[in-house]
């Protein structure tokens, strides 16, 4: 929470400042420090930093640790200005998009509901469109192994504990995410 819900400070002495308005010079400013319920949008996209440079190196890789995210998001924590207007911050998933493969090679696919008051899901990869659970689902998008989940290899998949993957296998995880807002979802979708 702390790299998220700090705000970063954009300093004029590290050249970094922000400017206010055109022609104006630029000051310290704190980026991120405070949303707003009326700024956020209906459809909220996110780019998941899933690949690192190494300085060492001078590398591409990316990453697949497990990382976990709500089907419901609810912003309000981070809005200055959610008091009273809470149902306004929640979102829905409506859509993932995964990456498998490694840094600079690869293939993309996604999960899609594409009735955000159901849970029906779907994964479209390709020409393939196939329905799937959210179970499914999670096991693939979270990256990493699935918790709790041994690998069905029979006795020595037991004895040995091989972990278990989702559909994309050990190099697949989420890559962007896609929410709609819940007090938005009958304009977006006429229902």
């Amino acid at each position: 929470e702390g790299a998220f819900g700090a705000p970063e400070l954009l300093s004029v002495k590290e050249g970094n400042g922000w400017r206010p308005e055109k022609g104006a010079d630029k000051v310290d400013a704190l980026k991120g420090s405070c949303l707003k319920v009326q700024g956020l949008p209906s459809l909220l996209q996110l780019h998941l930093k899933r690949f690192q440079y190494n300085w060492q190196t001078d590398t591409m890789s990316k990453l697949n640790n497990r990382f976990a995210f709500p089907k419901e998001l609810d912003l309000s924590d981070v809005c200055g200005d959610a008091k009273g207007m809470e149902k306004n911050a929640i979102y829905d998933l409506l859509s993932i998009v995964i990456h498998v493969g490694e840094y600079g090679a690869g293939h993309y696919y996604a999960y899609i509901r594409p009735d955000v008051n159901k849970n029906e899901w779907f994964c479209f990869d390709d020409q393939l469109v196939k329905k799937v659970t959210y179970d499914e689902v999670v096991a693939d998008a979270f990256g990493g192994a699935v918790e709790g989940k041994v690998a069905n290899l029979g006795f020595f998949g037991r004895l040995f504990k091989v972990r278990s993957y989702g559909r994309g296998g050990q190099r697949s995880s989420a890559y962007v995410l896609q929410y709609a807002k819940r007090c938005d979802i009958p304009k977006l979708f006429g229902t």
